[in-house]
């Protein structure tokens, strides 16, 4: 069953992030690799990350986290 887990918002992302949503918005055109992967809903112009993949994007992208 796919996870039921409300998305999070830009700003929600932002937050996490400890940066602007200005910030986020610019990064994912600028560079997307400076930003966890949007979850990408067909037909919708809103932001939406799920957090699992925002927690997992963290752990890999912070110091102490793990490295491929």
């Amino acid at each position: 069953m796919p996870d039921t887990k409300p998305l999070l918002k830009l700003t929600d992302v932002a937050t996490l992030l400890g940066r602007s949503p200005e910030t986020v918005r610019r990064d994912l055109h600028r560079n997307p690799a400076a930003v966890p992967p949007r979850v990408v809903i067909p037909g919708a112009r809103h932001l939406r990350w799920s957090e699992q993949d925002v927690v997992a994007w963290l752990g890999k992208h912070t110091q102490g986290g793990q490295h491929d």
